[in-house]
């Protein structure tokens, strides 16, 4: 029993968390899951709890507020809570469904950085239903992205490592078969955007969803218990792609809107490694090995650090260049032959190694990277743009017991701009300490 509690508590800060603490009153069989957290951490960048990127350092005999100043944050809005339900069978399904919460707020107001964010409010994060036939699985609902998503897990601070991890929740149909015990493949349409970061809440409308066409994609899975496990993991990895197609509009007369339509695309090959497995349910001196390597184009929903817009690159009016180039088109007013909407081409790779110094504490140590593709042209005229990022993070993780963890991380985040301007460097970096302890039920 005491092992059961350990797997599912690793479990926990992996996947949508599922405990079996109690039951509540229902017309079918539900438990309530969940933890609290709390936790406090020091910044050397005013940004905040939710911080993605290094602010640009300060250029020489000018102050800046956010790159000079650092800040203590306290906070517990990560504290989550949900239910997972049984209901009766249907069609010869099994069907389940899961209903998750948090108290970040992020998903009740508008996207990461809009200023209208309500952090303290019970919020959304994973609504779905699903149909378990056996060998094949459908989906229906609001959870993570289809495709390239393994988690960063055991990383303390909930904005940290979001490559291939950011706005990634979102409705989606999802189909799931299994060809072997170890192999099955994941077919999915999925929304286009975050659909509860809208500012206009359902009436929610942009470039992405104005295409009519969902983000498909198709990733196939290998997964196996041959060579052993660290708690519920095991060897694994998927290759998977995605894409989708979005509507770029812009006012191309006073009285006339123009639009042209633009692929995005994506890839990703991710995979887990038990290098030293634990043995017998005891996981000192065990090793695990994650990863995640990336690529695409118009990814700003999966990357912490990507514009949000696509810029214009019209080949054949270079006076357009310091108007149209800014992300987003706006209104320009310019014919539709000098209009060209493109996203950067961006790659990028994560890299985690999980180590049991005994079998209650641990530690993780990962580094990321993202670099987005742009020419020189957009660079000059987008010099607050990042062109590169880099995480380095190392924790160390105390279990005293199933219900508590006690956890100290260190980050340092590092990124480099398009260029320079009248008050900034071209690059910062950020450090940050930060404790946190959960309670599980």
């Amino acid at each position: 029993m005491k092992r059961f509690f350990v797997i599912a508590l690793a479990f926990l800060l992996a996947v949508p968390a599922i405990s079996y603490a109690g039951s509540v009153t229902s017309r079918w069989d539900v438990t309530i899951g969940g933890y609290i957290k709390f936790d406090v951490g020091w910044m050397s960048q005013s940004q905040g709890i939710d911080y993605r990127v290094a602010a640009p350092a300060a250029r020489t005999g000018v102050d800046s507020l956010t790159a000079d100043y650092g800040n203590i944050n306290w906070y517990s809005g990560e504290t989550r809570l949900n239910f997972a339900i049984k209901g009766p069978d249907a069609w010869g399904a099994k069907t389940s469904a899961f209903l998750e919460g948090d108290f970040r707020g992020v998903a009740g107001a508008g996207p990461i950085g809009v200023a209208n964010r309500s952090t303290g409010y019970f919020t959304l994060r994973h609504a779905f239903m699903t149909f378990d036939w056996g060998n094949t699985k459908l989906l229906m609902g609001h959870t993570w992205q289809p495709w390239g998503f393994i988690p960063s897990f055991n990383i303390l601070a909930f904005s940290e490592n979001h490559f291939m991890k950011g706005a990634t929740r979102v409705p989606q149909v999802r189909i799931t078969q299994n060809f072997t015990k170890e192999f099955f493949a994941q077919f999915a349409m999925a929304a286009t955007n975050q659909t509860l970061w809208g500012t206009n809440g359902g009436t929610y409308v942009d470039d992405t969803n104005r295409a009519l066409m969902p983000d498909t994609s198709l990733e196939f899975v290998y997964k196996t218990d041959k060579l052993g496990n660290i708690g519920p993991w095991m060897l694994q990895f998927g290759l998977g792609g995605i894409i989708g197609r979005e509507k770029v509009t812009y006012q191309q007369t006073a009285t006339t809107i123009g639009d042209k339509d633009i692929t995005r695309w994506g890839a990703s090959f991710w995979g887990y490694i038990p290098i030293i497995p634990e043995k017998k349910g005891n996981k000192a001196n065990a090793l695990g090995f994650t990863w995640n390597a990336f690529t695409g184009q118009g990814l700003g929903a999966f990357l912490p650090a990507y514009p949000g817009s696509p810029y214009n690159r019209p080949g054949d009016a270079p006076s357009l260049f310091a108007g149209a180039y800014s992300p987003g088109l706006g209104t320009t007013t310019s014919p539709l032959a000098t209009i060209d909407p493109q996203y950067p081409v961006t790659s990028g790779m994560w890299a985690q190694l999980t180590y049991y110094w005994t079998d209650k504490w641990f530690s993780n140590a990962l580094w990321g990277y993202q670099s987005n593709y742009t020419s020189l042209i957009y660079r000059r005229a987008n010099g607050t743009t990042p062109r590169n990022l880099q995480n380095f993070i190392f924790n160390i993780m105390y279990d005293p017991n199933p219900a508590i963890r006690l956890a100290l991380e260190y980050t340092r985040i590092t990124t480099a701009y398009g260029g320079w301007t009248a008050t900034t460097e071209g690059k910062g970096k950020l450090d940050a300490v930060r404790f946190g302890a959960y309670y599980f039920f």
